[in-house]
């Protein structure tokens, strides 16, 4: 009995330590799963912000009326780093792998020293491309917003020089049809006075 119940005592710790080992598992490849989800998303979002930016310059917003550019170059900036710290990271995540292969059938078995550097670089990475990401999208929210008011006040402008020119040529004829008017008023008004006087001599 005291060998059954031995047996049963110890059949439940291996399989309380199975249960633990596979939610462990299972933990370790979600993480693995989101990781990679975020560096393909931030892949597909900073490839979609440079697209959406050239777009911009080339169809709304005229490259000779561009104003605030350094908005636009801090953007480019912040995405062209974003880009360099997620391939750097997928290139660093391979090279850590291989590094904790070759540790682990030498004995190691220290998650840290398994990591390594490239594995250390990588945590790192990915919050730096997430955070460029973000203040690159607020430069270009801010240079959109910035240029979008800026050409509605051009047009504003515009119009209301043309509106004025308008009102100018409008006035013009009226006022060269005026004028002869005034001219043929002057004869008459030169007859109604009679013949000049001369002035007289005296011997």
């Amino acid at each position: 009995d005291e060998q059954v119940k031995r047996a049963k005592k110890t059949h439940a710790e291996h399989k309380g330590r199975d249960a633990e080992a596979e939610y462990l598992d299972c933990l370790k490849e979600s993480e693995n799963q989101a990781i990679d989800l975020f560096d393909k998303t931030i892949l597909a979002l900073v490839s979609g912000a440079f697209v959406v930016s050239f777009a911009f310059l080339k169809d709304i917003v005229k490259p000779e009326v561009v104003t605030h550019k350094g908005w636009l170059v801090l953007a480019w900036t912040c995405w062209c780093i974003t880009l360099t710290c997620n391939l750097t990271a997928f290139y660093f995540s391979h090279l850590a792998h291989r590094n904790a292969q070759r540790r682990f059938h030498d004995g190691v078995r220290d998650e840290k020293v398994l990591a390594g550097k490239f594995g250390a670089a990588v945590v790192w990475m990915n919050p730096i491309a997430g955070v460029m990401f973000m203040i690159g999208l607020i430069s270009m929210s801010v240079f959109v917003t910035t240029n979008l008011n800026y050409e509605q006040t051009t047009n504003s402008r515009s119009s209301a020089t043309t509106n004025a020119s308008a009102a100018a040529a409008t006035s013009a004829p009226a006022a060269a049809a005026a004028t002869p008017t005034t001219a043929a008023a002057t004869p008459a008004t030169a007859a109604s006075n009679g013949p000049a006087k001369l002035p007289s001599r005296t011997p």
